[in-house]
């Protein structure tokens, strides 16, 4: 690192000045000035999230303490902050010669950077390294094990390609694909493992393949691959052993072997097909036209909206259907078909068909268990998962996990989605424009301006309930209303007649902070523009009233693709027989206790699993064991699952009373919204009565004889629905009812 400074007066103006050391003697002002104005295109120039997982602490200083240089200083919810390395300050500066600072710097370093990734050339913490893949051959005929490792790759040759775009130069610096330089030990262990299984049950020999695949194409150490290679055969053999003797895991803690707890699944053979496309590809109809000639079957839906439409698509087609959610039972005759929210999964009795919707939530921090548990366990002869091209790999992974294969069917989008030329204006919004903000407070402050300047208004967001979004979405689909304003809840499987989608902002609260939507958000959205058969057309772009930067930022999304996490593991959720097998053996009463051992102590597959977020669970865990101790550690474990609205303080207290009360009478009360609300109450306490409603009827359906008064509380939900949808439908203005926290 340099240690001598250009004289005092030609020092560039520095956003830490402590960093001028660390540049070298000869860099003038107007050198680092030009480095600084592209710091967001040069491929030198790095973010702390490319070194350090921006959840850990001390995230913005671990590259000052590498000795980096900043050059542009974060903007709180939009951009992290930019540096470089000393030693790269030259290669930059050959880099802007090269290839200039004009507008269509920024897409063209994208296109060079998807190509280099393409290629598997990547860099991490700094090094740049290829993705290889050999292919082992193994004695089984027709036995490949593609097993992937990383190699170095000269930083060099991936500047000039940066440079010149020169693809050819650059595959010749990376020379032919190395073979795996460990593949003759590998494939030996492999041997092993098949002479073993042979021994063992050559029967079901073929389950083996994915499940070694699966291990191989995770790049790791080779004694931590043949670890992981002989925990997939012990699982194996588990299995194996099971569909021999129809025994449970009632005697061991299987919990790294998480697939082969689902026993009817495993039993099946199932034939799983991924059906892959973007938004408005006609992937959901074909899904739903196999679905409607099974014999019998399921559609798990991420949103209990999406369960209702799915139920009504069946029953239009003639399809006798049932409707299951967390909050509702409503068995139909002669049912073919359960439509259910993904959590109600059904894991015991086998059915024809399963269809499996928005599989991509697999990788939401919050619901990505239930999609997990729903892949591994839904015992379908037929499995149809529909999912973003993205979430492939994750998936294929996961079923390899299982001793499964799949088809992967691909649907191509009717019409492409236009970026809008220049930002729109509130005022010049038209007939079938979609307006999407990422709050309640946003939605309803956008939906009053709007409206005063003459437009009749639609909107949905997430308190909403199903009832009035369906209602909302009607008025707009039929011309009623001519704008809709939205949360990205529209990004998910509403079926609209929008031309043209506008962000509001390029932002969201996630819970914690504001932070930049991601490319998959960005793309599910705008997405939604160009519905096939309604508009020839579909367009996105932001409003003129959005931050300045947002045109240029989704401009930037719309060019990338949308890619999973890094170092994805599928996320897990205890069940109840987790929670039994724990208690049983550890010999502890409490859930909390019990939750902490699931999260702590017992580790899952490394490789490939990971413990969901849990903390509300948790939360209410340990109120519970405080509040309701004689209650049973199964009802206790239920209850913890219950939608408690968290950030309501009255809504958790009322949950609490609710649960000590059946502990300790056996019946949970009456509950305080009959008689505090009804349909003429302000919007913020109709909507918060309707969450506790939504609270009852689901530990209603849990706890038969415990809670009651369902006609009342039916009665009421379908008098606040109405409420709320003629303040919606009506002129006053509404952003003024505010409610505490985040939507």
């Amino acid at each position: 690192m340099p240690t001598h400074t250009a004289p005092t007066a030609a020092l560039p103006s520095l956003p830490n000045p402590r960093h001028a050391p660390r540049l070298p003697a000869y860099l003038d002002k107007a050198q680092f000035n030009r480095i600084r104005q592209a710091a967001y295109t040069l491929p030198q120039v790095v973010k702390p999230g490319d070194y350090i997982d921006d959840r850990q602490a001390g995230f913005e200083e671990h590259l000052d303490k590498l000795g980096f240089v900043l050059l542009q200083k974060p903007v709180a919810g939009a951009r992290p902050s930019r540096w470089i390395e000393p030693g790269l300050i030259d290669t930059a500066l050959a880099h802007l010669d090269a290839v200039g600072t004009g507008p269509d710097v920024r897409p063209l370093m994208l296109e060079r950077g998807t190509a280099l990734q393409a290629l598997g050339v990547a860099r991490r913490a700094g090094e740049w390294t290829r993705l290889i893949s050999h292919a082992l051959q193994l004695s089984p005929p027709g036995w490949r094990v593609p097993v992937l490792f990383r190699v170095p790759v000269d930083a060099d040759a991936v500047w000039a390609f940066y440079r010149s775009g020169d693809k050819a130069a650059l595959l010749a610096a990376l020379g032919k694909p190395p073979a795996y330089p460990d593949a003759a030990e590998l494939v030996a262990h492999l041997e092993t493992l098949i002479a073993r299984s042979q021994s063992h049950q050559p029967g079901h020999l073929e389950a083996l393949l994915p499940r070694l695949q699966a291990e191989c194409s995770t790049p790791q150490p080779l004694a931590d691959l043949k670890a992981a290679c002989n925990r997939a055969q012990e699982r194996w053999e588990h299995q194996v052993t099971e569909l021999q003797t129809l025994e449970g895991l009632n005697t061991e803690l299987a919990f790294q072997g998480y697939p082969d707890t689902f026993q009817k699944a495993r039993q099946l053979q199932r034939r799983v097909t991924l059906y892959v496309g973007p938004p408005n590809s006609g992937k959901t109809h074909a899904a739903f036209e196999r679905l409607a000639q099974a014999l019998d079957g399921a559609y798990l839906a991420p949103l209990r909206l999406l369960a209702l439409e799915g139920r009504d698509r069946l029953v239009g087609r003639g399809v006798p259907t049932s409707l299951l959610t967390g909050e509702e039972n409503v068995p139909a005759d002669g049912a073919r078909v359960v439509s259910s929210t993904i959590e109600m999964v059904a894991t015991n009795k086998p059915i024809d068909v399963a269809v499996i919707d928005e599989a991509q939530m697999i990788f939401d921090p919050s619901r990505g268990w239930a999609w997990t548990q729903a892949i591994v366990a839904v015992p379908a002869r037929e499995v149809i998962i529909i999912c973003s091209a993205y979430a492939v790999p994750a998936i294929e992974n996961l079923l390899g996990l299982c001793g499964e294969r799949c088809e992967v069917r691909h649907f191509e989008r009717k019409q492409h989605v236009q970026l809008l030329a220049a930002p729109v204006p509130i005022a010049s919004l038209k007939l079938g424009d979609a307006v999407v903000a990422f709050s309640r407070r946003d939605v309803l402050t956008l939906r009053d301006q709007i409206a005063a300047g003459g437009h009749p208004v639609s909107v949905i967001y997430g308190a909403l309930p199903p009832e009035v979004r369906r209602r909302e979405a009607e008025r707009f689909a039929t011309g009623e209303s001519h704008i809709l304003v939205a949360t990205d809840a529209i990004g998910m499987g509403l079926n609209l007649p929008i031309r043209r989608v506008l962000f509001s902002t390029m932002t969201k609260f996630d819970g914690q902070a504001d932070r930049p939507l991601s490319e998959s958000e960005v793309h599910q959205i705008a997405g939604r523009a160009g519905r096939y058969g309604m508009h020839e057309e579909g367009f996105a772009g932001v409003l003129k009233e959005a931050e300045p930067q947002a045109a240029r930022q989704l401009k930037e999304l719309l060019h990338k693709t949308p890619m999973a996490p890094d170092d994805f593991k599928a996320p897990v959720a205890p069940n109840g027989w987790h929670v039994d097998t724990i208690s049983s053996r550890l010999h502890k009463t409490k859930l909390r206790e019990v939750l902490d051992v699931f999260m702590q102590q017992l580790k899952l597959d490394d490789a490939h699993f990971a413990v969901a977020e849990l903390e509300q669970m948790l939360e209410l865990a340990e109120q519970l064991d405080r509040v309701a101790p004689t209650l049973t550690l199964k009802e206790r474990f239920v209850y913890a699952q219950a939608p408690v609205d968290t950030r309501t303080e009255s809504q958790v207290q009322a949950y609490l009373d609710w649960a000590a009360s059946h502990a300790l009478t056996g019946r949970a009360g009456s509950p305080w919204f009959l008689d505090e609300v009804d349909g003429h109450s302000r919007l913020e306490r109709m909507e918060q009565a309707l969450r506790a409603c939504t609270l009852w009827l689901w530990l209603d359906l849990r706890f038969p004889g415990v809670y009651g008064h369902l006609e009342a509380v039916i009665a009421l939900r379908s008098s606040l629905n109405d409420g709320i949808e003629r303040q919606l439908k009506g002129k006053r203005p509404l952003a003024m009812v505010r409610r505490n926290g985040r939507r």
